[in-house]
């Protein structure tokens, strides 16, 4: 029988290959709560509900159509899932502002998520923003 830290963990990797993989927008209302808090570590925003999150989703596909992810660990506790991934994908779009560069970028990236009756109610985002601006030519290479 599967428990609830299972069933946890599948959803988040049905996150994972529905939208972060196949851009499945469609998808997000059953995975998320309508109060979905996700928070934005790296400048400390927050999308909030179900039409934020699609449209935030939706700038970062139009940028990086081909965006796929690998979920590298997955850890889960309580109403909490952990996951370290890759991310990959060529900038052909905008993107937050920057005209497309064409370059492609690869990061390794982390995140938790709070599970609450099997849908996502909170996630805290944390990119590897430094190294997908180094890789997007936005800013300088370290020397």
């Amino acid at each position: 029988m599967e428990t609830e830290l299972e069933r946890n963990k599948d959803l988040v990797r049905l996150e994972s290959e529905e939208i972060g993989n196949k851009g499945n927008l469609d998808i997000i209302d059953e995975l998320f709560s309508v109060d979905i808090v996700r928070h934005f570590l790296p400048d400390g925003s927050q999308t909030k509900g179900l039409e934020e999150l699609r449209e935030r989703i939706a700038h970062h596909r139009k940028a990086f159509p081909d965006w796929a992810e690998e979920i590298k660990l997955i850890v889960a506790e309580g109403d909490y899932v952990a996951i370290h991934w890759t991310s990959t994908g060529t900038n052909t779009g905008r993107f937050r502002g920057s005209p497309p560069t064409g370059k492609r970028i690869q990061t390794n990236d982390m995140s938790i998520f709070r599970i609450v009756d099997g849908k996502i109610v909170e996630q805290w985002l944390l990119p590897d923003v430094l190294t997908l601006n180094r890789q997007l030519g936005l800013i300088p290479q370290s020397p």
